[in-house]
């Protein structure tokens, strides 16, 4: 069989991963969707035929895989030419991405698990924190202050405060903690949260309340709250679920 791959632009094959991860059980978050909208992508052909796409980021890690129903009896091989290309090391890999997961563990050397992906659970009542917390949509005088107390824990900071993105919070005057809601480019009904607590004010519930509270936002605005944590952070895995998330995806690092 003769796989062909031909390096695309992202906007070309931005309606494919639209298409593509509507059909998953779980939505991805934005740490995924960054590596993935990041990558270099690469329509795959067989022969003169478009059959499917996939996805490097940097060179080295496999973000998308995936085939036209019709030809999805060509993963296998498929797959395999895909690890060649580049310097393929390793892919991520939502469990929720089912074609994806199977042709990923079909010959690996070493699987490690990387994050846990969240959702909000429509049933669980909304959590209301005791503390006497008042939160605001960050402005640009705030972002001295962002910078400070939360180190290097946002990326582009300025950039996320005049889109909107960055929330603040305060006890008594003083500011405890922050929130990000990141809308998803691939999900027209989906954005991230996540949030940060400056350490002094850690273990009280301030990053539930953060959590409970950015939630209400994309709810009044149509959107699908979703999260994502570090597979060891234990902590972050149970503020997420204190504030009504369960997580049924894990994301994976599938080396070779």
């Amino acid at each position: 069989m003769n796989f062909h791959f031909t390096r695309v632009s992202r906007s070309e094959i931005q309606p494919a991963l639209q298409q593509h991860v509507r059909t998953l059980s779980s939505p991805i978050d934005s740490f995924l969707e960054d590596h993935i909208l990041t990558s270099t992508h690469y329509q795959i052909r067989l022969d003169d035929t478009v059959i499917g796409w996939t996805s490097i980021h940097q060179g080295s890690l496999i973000t998308q895989f995936g085939l036209l129903p019709q030809y999805k009896r060509q993963g296998q091989p498929a797959f395999q030419r895909v690890r060649k290309l580049e310097t393929v090391q390793a892919a991520f890999v939502p469990t929720c991405d089912e074609f994806f997961l199977a042709h990923a563990l079909d010959d690996y050397r070493q699987l490690d698990r990387q994050a846990y992906f969240f959702q909000r659970d429509p049933q669980t009542p909304p959590y209301r924190s005791p503390l006497p917390l008042v939160h605001r949509q960050a402005n640009i005088e705030d972002i001295p202050v962002i910078q400070s107390l939360s180190g290097d824990f946002f990326d582009r900071i300025e950039q996320r405060v005049q889109d909107g993105q960055l929330y603040m919070t305060h006890q008594n005057g003083n500011c405890v903690g922050f929130g990000i809601i990141d809308r998803s480019v691939l999900y027209d009904d989906v954005a991230s949260t996540g949030m940060y607590v400056v350490e002094f004010f850690r273990g009280i519930g301030v990053g539930t309340a953060i959590i409970a509270y950015l939630q209400d936002i994309c709810i009044r605005q149509g959107l699908r709250p979703i999260a994502g944590c570090w597979h060891y952070n234990h902590l972050s895995k149970k503020t997420l679920e204190k504030a009504g998330m369960f997580s049924q995806t894990r994301l994976l690092k599938i080396s070779y």
